[in-house]
């Protein structure tokens, strides 16, 4: 079932999507950046939030909220993570596209798919579409990129969320969601989740964090998520994570990469992809003013995508779209509880 509601006091395109299916699970979303705003599961001792959001479009429009951007459950692009100094080069020319981190580009510009309103369609009873025209030049991409996603909420408790892509010039592309879970609700931090990830390997950064074209093995050091650990664990060693683990996705068409769980809720998430990519960004620079809920590490993200600045590494995939093709990828989350 999807309810259709109000989610502006001033702007009336602005709506919020309630999918919920048969055990109670209820996914929140909005046509403003395609943010999931809230998913709530149905415990015995209430409903419980899982994500962190807010309840209107003014929030997520706030200078509060904006100072320190987050990024909140919101679908990024046109390219998620990072470009190194914000450019790529396309049949040997070399574009600058916008750069909003520094200098370099951080999840898709100043202005991103995630400030967006998308146009919105419901087609089915569990499925929520969202459409976007990514005009040619916009954030100084190249190409009329049309984009849809759709997310859907099964009853076998599994929100799915579908990529779509189509582009009439070469452009880069890496879609993601930027959903933050914490499973306790908000009540405690992050750290005591357990998580496993089914990787080998990570990217090695710079101190920008851009990639430097190498991998790292993930064995005997502090970025071993293999077998379920607290994110706690080694946390001292490394500060925050906030690093892309290599999946063993390549020739598959989806398959299990990772597994959140928290001891107290009792809640554990499975996370199936065919990207060859995920982002653990544990949250340390979390500061929504005023705002105590939303604090450092009060969420850890696990962003399914493309490897950053894959448009400039010759070992990476290579990040583009191309006229012609469809950039087809999905995600899905799978709840027990």
């Amino acid at each position: 079932m999807i309810q259709t509601q109000t989610f502006s006091h001033t702007n009336t395109n602005v709506k919020r999507y309630v999918l919920t299916n048969k055990n109670g699970v209820c996914a929140k979303i909005t046509n403003y950046g395609a943010i999931l705003t809230s998913l709530k599961i149905p415990l015995k001792s209430g409903d419980r939030d899982i994500v962190l959001g807010f309840d209107s479009l003014e929030d997520y429009q706030s200078k509060a909220y904006l100072k320190d951007y987050p990024y909140f459950g919101a679908i990024i692009g046109r390219f998620a993570n990072r470009i190194n100094l914000g450019k790529v080069t396309i049949d040997a020319k070399e574009i600058q596209l916008s750069t909003n981190h520094g200098k370099h580009l951080l999840h898709g510009g100043h202005s991103g798919f995630d400030k967006r309103v998308w146009d919105a369609e419901i087609i089915g009873e569990s499925k929520l579409q969202l459409s976007l025209d990514s005009e040619d030049g916009d954030q100084n991409f190249p190409g009329n990129m049309k984009i849809n996603i759709i997310y859907e909420l099964n009853d076998e408790n599994e929100l799915a969320i579908y990529y779509s892509a189509t582009c009439d010039k070469t452009s880069p592309i890496n879609l993601t969601s930027h959903s933050y879970f914490n499973f306790t609700g908000g009540k405690e931090n992050i750290l005591n989740h357990q998580l496993q990830i089914d990787s080998d390997k990570i990217l090695e950064n710079n101190s920008e964090l851009i990639p430097t074209g190498n991998y790292i093995e993930v064995n005997n050091t502090a970025f071993d998520f293999r077998d379920l650990k607290q994110i706690k664990q080694n946390i001292a060693q490394v500060e925050n994570y906030d690093n892309c683990y290599v999946l063993k996705t390549e020739g598959k068409n989806l398959m299990k990469v990772a597994e959140l769980y928290e001891e107290s809720s009792n809640i554990r998430m499975e996370i199936s992809t065919d990207f060859p990519g995920l982002q653990l960004y544990t949250g340390k620079f979390i500061n929504v003013e005023g705002n105590k809920k939303f604090g450092p590490f009060s969420g850890v993200a696990l962003e399914t995508q493309a490897f950053p600045d894959a448009p400039n590494q010759p070992n990476f995939s290579d990040g583009f779209i191309h006229p012609g093709e469809i950039y087809e990828q999905q995600t899905r989350y799978q709840f027990h509880f």
